[in-house]
C-alpha cells in the first residue's frame, strides 16, 4: 500500500508542476541522472533549470525493506557546468533493530564537462561530478555526512549514435559524523544505452559498491530500464535491479520523472 501511494504522489506532483512550466521553444537537451547508477559526461542545455523525482525501494532481503523519495534540482550557468541541489524527502528503513522514518540526507555539487563528445570521433566525453552529503534534522540512521568524487566517461556507437557506453567510477567519504571518523569506498558502474527512438532509451547495467549510495543497499546488482522521453520538457524513466552477490538486496524497483524549464530565452546550447 505504501509503495503504489508514493508512486501516485510522485506522478501527481510532477504533473502539476509541469503544468506551469511552459517551456521555450528551444530544445532544452534534458540529460536525467536516472534511471541507471552511471550517468553520462553531459549536462542539459544552459540556463535551463531541470527537476527529477524518483522513488527507490528495496523491500526484501539484507538489509531489510528500505524505501527512498529523492529530489534533485540542477541549473547549467553555462553549457559545461551544472549545479546541484539533491534531498531525500522521505526516507524508509527497516531490519532486525526495528523500523526508521525520516528525512534523509541533503546532497550540494555539481557536474563538469571537460570533453565533450563528438560522435564521429574516437576521444569519449569526459566529465567530473562532486556532491557534499549533509545530515538533515531527522534521525542519525537515516543521515549521510561526507562526499563524493566521481568520474564519467561515455561515447556513442553505431549507426546515428545508437548505442551509448558509459563508465562511471567514484571514491566515497561517508559517516564522518560518528567518532571514530570517516569511512571510505567506492562505486563503479559500467551501462549501455540503446535509443529505440529519439524519445525512448532502454537501458542495461552493471554496478558495485561497498556502501548504500544512490539509494542503493550496498552490492553487486544487474539493472533493465527505461527513460522516455514525452515531451522537450518532460520525461519518465524506471526499471529493475537484481542483486547478484551474496550481501546485496535480491531485487529493487525505481521510478522517476524528470522535466526543464528554460529560465530566459536568451542562451541555448
Amino acid at each position: 500500500m505504501f509503495t503504489v501511494k508514493v508512486s501516485h504522489s510522485i506522478l501527481f506532483i510532477a504533473i502539476c508542476i509541469l503544468s506551469v512550466m511552459r517551456s521555450s521553444a528551444q530544445d532544452l537537451n534534458l540529460s536525467p541522472t536516472r534511471p541507471t547508477i552511471a550517468n553520462s559526461a553531459t549536462v542539459q542545455s544552459a540556463d535551463v533549470l531541470q527537476v527529477e523525482t524518483g522513488y527507490d525501494a528495496y523491500p526484501q532481503r539484507t538489509p531489510g525493506n528500505q524505501q527512498t523519495v529523492d529530489t534533485l534540482i540542477s541549473y547549467t550557468p553555462s553549457s559545461k557546468l551544472r549545479l546541484d541541489f539533491g534531498w531525500s524527502a522521505f526516507n524508509h528503513q527497516q531490519d532486525d533493530s526495528g523500523t526508521t522514518n525520516g528525512v534523509g540526507t541533503i546532497a550540494l555539487g555539481g557536474k563538469a564537462v571537460i570533453y565533450k563528445e563528438q560522435y564521429h570521433q574516437g576521444a569519449p566525453g569526459l566529465a567530473v561530478q562532486y556532491e557534499a552529503e549533509l545530515p538533515t534534522a531527522s534521525e542519525s540512521a537515516l543521515q549521510g555526512y561526507g562526499q563524493q568524487l566521481t568520474v564519467l566517461v561515455n561515447h556513442h556507437y553505431g549507426k546515428d549514435g545508437k548505442v551509448d557506453v558509459i563508465l562511471n567510477g567514484s571514491l566515497v567519504q561517508l559517516d564522518c559524523q560518528t567518532v571514530p571518523g570517516c569511512a571510505y569506498g567506492g562505486q563503479q558502474s559500467f551501462a549501455l544505452s540503446f535509443h529505440a527512438q529519439k524519445q525512448t532509451r532502454l537501458y542495461a547495467e552493471i554496478f558495485g559498491q561497498n556502501n548504500s549510495q544512490s539509494n542503493t543497499p550496498p552490492g553487486t546488482y544487474v539493472f533493465s530500464g527505461f527513460y522516455r522521453q514525452l515531451s522537450e520538457s518532460f520525461g519518465i524513466d524506471g526499471g529493475l535491479r537484481f542483486g547478484v552477490s551474496n550481501h546485496s538486496a535480491s531485487f529493487g524497483t525505481t521510478i522517476g520523472v524528470v522535466f526543464g524549464k528554460r529560465l530566459s530565452h536568451g542562451k541555448s546550447n
